[in-house]
């Protein structure tokens, strides 16, 4: 997604929205005053101290409150669509978009690739380091892939240790290599859980390029299957 068609997220927006609210009650006295019998032009000259204060005041106390309310709404929004462990999009959102992506794919003939993905032995985590440390490896290993996802993709969590990785514009081919650099991303990551050793965890990853006509359940479902093969064949690895 473009700078340009991206969004705008909701703390501009109402800063914008307060900066323009806060315009007229200069604007409003002033015609209140033309109305009294007052030249505009000579009003603005006489008046001009009273009237930039005016201006900047309402626009501070207006904007202030905006960014206030600005956040609420972000917040509410991030919540809708936020995992709430892990700070990546849910599945809801993942759906929502997958359906989206696929509509534009087909609609364009553009390329478009999903990687299923799950990180191994992770019950073996939860047993020796507690649910908690769990939840660290989780936020960690999120993180780290996080940075090799670029901006037009969407990274969600889909399941307890499961997530998927929607690549527009992104060929089979491309996907693949994607996918083997977010498993050694993974395999060299060293977790540090505090007071513990640090430790490593790989994922397995199956692939999958949008076939024509395809549907989302389908889609998604092939690269599900592949993620099952990775595991069979022993895991730490990519299938497509």
């Amino acid at each position: 997604m473009s700078l340009l068609s991206a969004p705008m997220n909701k703390i501009t927006l109402r800063a914008i929205q307060g900066g323009i609210l806060a315009a007229g009650a200069p604007i409003g006295w002033l015609i209140i005053r033309v109305f009294s019998g007052s030249e505009p032009l000579a009003e603005l000259q006489q008046h001009w101290s009273l009237y930039a204060y005016m201006l900047f005041g309402t626009q501070m106390v207006f904007i202030t409150f905006s960014i206030y309310v600005g956040r609420q709404e972000q917040l509410i929004s991030n919540l809708a669509i936020r995992d709430s462990l892990t700070g990546i999009f849910n599945l809801r959102f993942m759906v929502e978009r997958m359906n989206e992506e696929i509509a534009n794919a087909q609609r364009y003939n553009t390329a478009l690739s999903v990687i299923y993905c799950d990180l191994d032995h992770f019950k073996k985590v939860n047993d020796q380091y507690g649910h908690p440390g769990g939840d660290e490896v989780l936020r960690q290993v999120t993180k780290a892939i996080s940075f090799k996802t670029r901006t037009q993709d969407v990274f969600a969590r889909v399941g307890g240790e499961e997530f998927a990785i929607l690549l527009p514009q992104c060929n089979h081919s491309d996907a693949i290599d994607y996918a083997e650099r977010i498993r050694k991303t993974v395999e060299q990551l060293p977790i540090q859980i505090p007071t513990k050793p640090a430790f490593g965890v790989t994922i397995s990853l199956g692939v999958a390029t949008l076939k024509e006509h395809e549907t989302v359940n389908d889609f998604y479902k092939r690269a599900d299957q592949n993620l099952y093969l990775a595991k069979q064949q022993g895991r730490n690895k990519v299938v497509a």
